[in-house]
This record gives structure tokens, sequence and C-alpha cells, in this order.
């Protein structure tokens, strides 16, 4: 199904029937709805899974005009009190995760749960926002240019080194996924949600109160850093470090993904 919004339409897939609280999954930059296929057939719990704008049949309305988090989040909020969804489990994987994280801190009475794989609460240091704006916009540039090339190389960064051999069918499936993009849309997807864009979000963290499921891979230790970060940050919230998985857990090592998170969806969660 589609939400029209001011600024963008925003694709939604979803099980036939939800519950009261069904799990919204958020992809990453250059995945898509179809990238959580294997894991919400495998969950057996109602869900939805969301087309970013920019990435699949998400779109941006007008790709000369502004866009922010902040728009995301007021859509997607839309978009799900269009379904008649008055609270979620929220689940996003990197961008996915930045993203998830911003729509909890506008609506956290709409969130029961929230997992974030491989998120971040993003960059404090002026310097440091303008440095990966900057390095996302040449992206951007070059998707624009050759979306082919530029997934090649985005395939060769040491995030996704092992995921060829972890699960190639899985692999297999996201390039395809990455290789059907608009490349316009896409590149302003990039632009409007640079890590360089989002906004530092360590004060909405330490705020929430609800449970808050970090996931990291084993591998991946840039990010096994910023979620001891959150950890430290917010009594709510339970680290869990995946084995034989880099930043991609999900795809990398879907069967224990699958039982680190199932158990979240069957009762309410407190931490002591």
């Amino acid at each position: 199904m589609y939400y029209k919004g001011n600024k963008s339409t925003i694709f939604i897939t979803k099980d036939r029937e939800l519950n009261n609280t069904p799990i919204v999954f958020l992809h990453g930059f250059l995945g898509s709805s179809k990238s959580w296929k294997n894991i919400r057939n495998k969950i057996n719990y109602p869900s939805l899974a969301i087309d970013i704008p920019g990435h699949g049949k998400s779109s941006f309305n007008n790709l000369s005009s502004t866009y922010y988090f902040k728009d995301f989040s007021n859509e997607l909020y839309l978009a799900l009190s269009d379904l008649d969804i008055k609270k979620i489990h929220l689940c996003g994987y990197s961008l996915g995760a930045r993203l998830a994280l911003a729509f909890s801190s506008i609506y956290p009475k709409m969130v029961s749960t929230l997992l974030l794989e491989s998120g971040t609460v993003g960059l404090n240091d002026k310097e440091e926002k303008e440095e990966r704006l900057s390095k996302d916009l040449n992206k951007s540039t070059r998707i624009k240019e050759n979306l082919n090339e530029f997934v090649k190389d985005w395939e060769k960064l040491d995030f996704f080194s092992k995921q060829k051999v972890r699960n190639n069918d899985d692999f297999l499936s996201q390039r395809e996924i990455r290789l059907t993009h608009d490349k316009f849309q896409l590149s302003k997807s990039l632009e409007v949600f640079s890590l360089g864009n989002m906004p530092y979000m360590m004060n909405n963290y330490t705020k929430l109160s609800f449970p808050v499921i970090i996931i990291n891979g084993k591998d991946d230790i840039k990010f096994i850093k910023e979620g001891r970060v959150m950890l430290n940050a917010n009594k709510n919230s339970n680290q869990y470090i995946i084995n034989n998985a880099g930043h991609n857990v999900h795809l990398e090592n879907p069967e224990l993904y699958i039982d680190t998170i199932s158990p979240f969806f069957k009762e309410d969660i407190t931490f002591t």
C-alpha cells in the first residue's frame, strides 16, 4: 500500500492480519522493504516493512524540496495512523536504526520496543558532521553518474566483506535490490539522510522509557562501541552481540538474529 504525504510517498508492505502492536521494519541504505523478507517470513509475528523515501517504491514528491529526519517521522506516523495502528515494535538497521531513533524521540507513546541494529545516536562534533556530509554528497553525485559502479564499490566495503560467504542467497537478493533503485531518488535519499544531517540524539535517547534492544555483529567493532555508548546512556537498554556477523546482522546470521529478537514480541519486557 502507499501513503501519499506532503513531502514523500511511502510504500508499506504488510501482513494481511495485524495485531495491536505489529513490528515495523526499517531497512538500511540501498535496501528496501524486501530486505526484511527472510526475517519476516520466519519470525512468526505480524509485521510491516517500509521503503524509506528514495528507495524501492517510496519516493520524494519533489527532488528539489528540503526534507529532514523529522519529515520522515511525521509522515510515517500519519501512514501508521491511516492503518489505525496505535502502538508498534520498531526495528531499524543502520540508516533505518537512525530513523527509528528519530521517530521514537518524536512519538515515544507509539513505541513499545525499539530495536536498533548497528545504530548510533549521531555525531556531536560540528567538523565531523561537515566532513561526513561532504563525503555523502560526493557519493550522491557518483550514484547519479553510475549506480552500477557505485554498488560494486559499496559491496567492497569492509562492513560487508563476509556477507557473500555467510549468506550468498540473501547477498545476491540484496544486490538485486541495490541495483533496481531510481538513481535520482536514491541520490536524494543519501543527501537527506546523511549522518552529517542527522540531529545528535543522545539527549533524546537518554529519555526513552521503553525497552531498547541494541544489536551488533561481533565483527563490527566500530558499532559495538557505538552500542556500548547507548547501553551506558539508558537504563532501559540491553546490548546483544551476535557471533558470525558484521554490520548487517540480520543478513549474515539470520537464525541467531531471529532467536535474539523473538522473545521481545511475546510479552511486555522490562529490564532490571
